[in-house]
């Protein structure tokens, strides 16, 4: 019983501590609270703004210019020359593909005249409604 008694009177001093202790837990919760508010406008605004701003100026003052002057001294230059290249290379092989396009149709003549291979360069409309209307 006597145990009892003890562990009544300790939850008892417990439970009033508990309740002496309510206001300043109130008041902490309320600071908190405030903290958090506070912490979340800053990060909202404040820094959200600095933020964009640095990454602005960074990519106005920094970022563009090197990619400008990449593109001006690097990219382009070689662009430029590979086009040259490109078109020359052209120019010099548009002469060895017309030869080779005239002998070729000089053959096609050549096999036609002998009836292996048959070339049509005009579409025959009686032979393709014959050949649909069969099938």
């Amino acid at each position: 019983m006597a145990r009892r008694k003890r562990t009544s009177s300790q939850q008892m001093v417990h439970h009033q501590l508990r309740d002496s202790f309510t206001i300043p837990r109130l008041l902490l919760s309320g600071v908190s609270i405030f903290l958090v508010e506070l912490v979340q406008f800053l990060g909202e605004t404040v820094v959200q703004e600095l933020l964009v701003g640095v990454v602005t100026a960074i990519g106005d003052h920094i970022w563009k210019p090197f990619l400008m002057v990449t593109f001006d001294s690097l990219l382009h230059p070689l662009l430029i020359f590979l086009l040259k290249i490109l078109g020359g290379i052209r120019d010099l092989v548009e002469p060895i593909v017309d030869i080779v396009a005239r002998l070729c149709s000089h053959l096609a003549v050549l096999l036609r005249a002998i009836r292996l291979v048959e070339i049509n360069l005009q579409v025959d409309r009686r032979t393709d409604l014959r050949d649909v209307g069969t099938g």
